[in-house]
């Protein structure tokens, strides 16, 4: 199922449907950020971004990446959680609008949290901004 949603496509697989309604207001959110031309669901799985490669339009999300805006998230909604695994921003600023959409889709119960931490400093800032995202 593809729906298209001002500049950005949201594409869902068949999979993934019905969509719960948290994933699809994350999906939503990111859909409306001006750089991001793709948001792709599957099972547990959403991913964002500027770019795709390949014939099966995979969101380009590699961290530090030279001009891909773009970011991929490990969905649990069992477990209320969603977990930042890659984000990547070839221009100042779009990294926080990413990060800032996928809280506000965010029920008070649910928990964002960040793994691995490679930026040095970014998720440090975020925490400073949202309080409600847990770095491991």
């Amino acid at each position: 199922m593809a729906v298209v949603t001002g500049k950005a496509q949201i594409v869902v697989s068949r999979k993934a449907q019905p969509l719960h309604p948290v994933t699809k207001k994350v999906a939503d959110n990111l859909a409306g950020i001006d750089a991001i031309r793709l948001v792709k669901v599957i099972p547990g799985f959403l991913q964002a971004s500027s770019e795709v490669v390949g014939p099966r339009r995979i969101p380009v999300t590699k961290p530090g990446h030279p001009s891909a805006i773009g970011v991929s998230l490990i969905v649990e909604e069992d477990r209320e959680e969603i977990q930042f695994y890659e984000i990547t921003s070839a221009i100042k600023g779009y990294g926080s609008r990413m990060v800032a959409a996928v809280l506000r889709a965010l029920p008070k119960k649910w928990k964002a949290i960040v793994v691995m931490d490679w930026s040095d400093w970014f998720w440090k800032v975020m925490r400073r901004r949202h309080r409600r995202i847990v770095l491991m």
